[in-house]
Order: structure tokens, then sequence, then C-alpha cells
């Protein structure tokens, strides 16, 4: 199974548990559970870095150049995948806030990925086809 197929299934998984886990949580159980916290916390980092690795693999595909940041990757595939780019590239910043736990922030970044999620699945789905579609174009199949 190449790259992207194993990144495409790891962030539907990580979409699924995110879900999961997130049913139920409000604002006061997330500050008092700490590992409540921790889970959807590094769920988000997975998910967000994924998007990312994603994005790269279409800027491969697309035989360009992956940026330094990774909002400019994501921003990078606007070429490829049209106006999505521009919902899922703020979800960045969102995941610096987590990792660097400005905890008064942390749950508004939590509702706000979770909002973002039909969002997130759209992007893979652009991707999906962006890159399968690459791959018909140079007789590579879908790997």
């Amino acid at each position: 199974m190449d790259k992207f197929k194993r990144q495409v299934i790891f962030i539907e998984e990580s979409i699924a548990y995110f879900e999961k886990k997130i049913q139920g949580v409000n604002r006061d159980l997330y500050f008092a559970d700490r590992d409540i916290r921790s889970i959807l916390d590094k769920t988000i980092n997975d998910l967000i870095l994924c998007l990312v690795d994603i994005a790269e693999e279409c800027l491969r595909k697309g035989k360009r150049v992956v940026a330094d940041t990774y909002k400019d990757t994501i921003l990078a595939c606007y070429e490829f995948l049209g106006e999505i780019v521009i919902r899922v590239a703020p979800l960045v910043k969102h995941r610096n806030e987590l990792v660097h736990q400005y905890l008064k922030v942390n749950w508004q970044n939590i509702a706000t990925v979770k909002n973002k999620i039909p969002d997130i699945r759209a992007f893979v789905e652009e991707s999906k086809f962006y890159v399968s579609s690459r791959a018909e174009e140079t007789g590579q199949g879908d790997g």
C-alpha cells in the first residue's frame, strides 16, 4: 500500500476516533478530565499533521515544491483542490495552539475542529480524486 493510501486510511480512522471521543464532552468536562483533554488534543494534532502530509503528496504529484509552513503547504494545493484548501488551512493555527498548551483557547479549538470535520472530509475526498487522476494520467494506476 502506498504512502498516500496509508495517510487517507489514517485520517479517516482519526476522524472516526475523534467523533467517538468528543461525544458527550463539553467545556467543563474537557477542562476537568486530563485524559479526555489529552486524547482530543493529540487526535486533533494527528488530524492536522495528516492533512499537511496529504497536501504534500498532492504537491509532489503535481510536481510542485512543498512550502515552508504547514498553512502554506495546504494553501499551495489550491490549484489542484480548489476552495476547500481555504477552509482547512486555518486549522493549522488551532494545532499550534493545542501543541503549545494555550489551555484557555484549547476548548474553542476543539469545537472549531469538530465543526470543520465536513471540510476535512471534503479535503480528503478532493485529494483522493486528484491523486487518482494524476496516477491515471501518468499510467501508474492507483498504487
